[in-house]
């Protein structure tokens, strides 16, 4: 079994275009369903109901929306203009970015997301590691820095400590596993649980058919998401898979945190599952 139906958030930002391509890319690989999702809302939805705001005033605001909705979707259609017609769909809708994305996250294999940019415009703005907590699905989040066309082709790194979030981003990750020729499973550190008697992360993964293997790296003074980019960036990785928020995301967005500093600082693709 392989990714059939693939969920893209396109808000026009750099790192959704970078998302879009993505999509495309693997829309190619899998043979798969793209559907391409705008959420926003934004000053069309707050003055429609205000009795108060002129009839031009509306006009001129619903003119301006429908057209950046127009423009958007062309865009996507655009990128994925090589695909079959039957399996490429989109959807736009007025309503709060990632909730939304997040109830329609649960309908898909995998939802690709650009990495949050501080730039973006309030209305249309998403935050992947928020619809991924929301979802309880695989998040592909990718970066707005240029990417290699044939980072599908690269290694791919499951970042392991045995623990909950870990143990869930590599199940999710499976059907991309079991795709790819190599995969490093990383470990940085000493606070990595036991493998259990008569099997272990290496083991479950072979008999998916992928071909791991087991990686180590000490800390150093480094902060555990830095160890894991630099090894990412040694091996030239195409992607990184990696449990999201062991801890509370709360703290890590106020206190900042391994699932944060990857996510702002990667140079590929990182799927992330909570």
């Amino acid at each position: 079994m392989a990714i059939k139906n693939i969920l893209v958030a396109f808000n026009g930002s750099e790192a959704s275009e970078n998302a879009l391509l993505v999509a495309a890319q693997m829309q190619k690989k899998y043979a798969a369903h793209v559907t391409g999702l705008l959420a926003h809302e934004g000053q069309r939805d707050t003055f429609a109901s205000r009795p108060w705001v002129p009839e031009n005033v509306r006009e001129i605001i619903e003119t301006a929306v429908q057209y950046e909705e127009t423009r958007l979707e062309a865009r996507f259609r655009e990128v994925l203009g090589t695909a079959p017609k039957d399996k490429v769909h989109w959807i736009t809708l007025a309503a709060t970015p990632d909730s939304t994305v997040a109830q329609y996250a649960c309908m898909y294999d995998i939802t690709i997301v650009g990495r949050h940019m501080a730039d973006e415009p309030a209305e249309t703005s998403l935050h992947p590691e928020r619809i991924a907590m929301k979802a309880g699905r695989p998040v592909l989040v990718v970066p707005p820095c240029d990417l290699d066309p044939s980072f599908i082709d690269k290694p791919t790194v499951l970042a392991w400590d045995g623990a909950r979030a870990a143990t869930r981003a590599m199940n999710d990750a499976m059907l991309i596993l079991e795709s790819k020729q190599r995969v490093d499973v990383l470990s940085v550190g000493t606070n990595i649980r036991p493998p259990l008697d008569g099997i272990d992360v290496v083991k479950a993964l072979a008999r998916h058919g992928v071909n791991a293997t087991r990686v180590r790296r000490d800390k150093g003074a480094r902060r555990i998401g830095e160890a894991i980019l630099d090894y990412c960036d040694e091996i030239g990785a195409g992607l990184l898979v990696m449990g999201a928020f062991e801890h509370s995301m709360f703290r890590q967005e106020l206190f900042g945190g391994t699932t944060m500093s990857v996510l702002h600082n990667a140079k590929t693709p990182v799927l992330i599952s909570h």
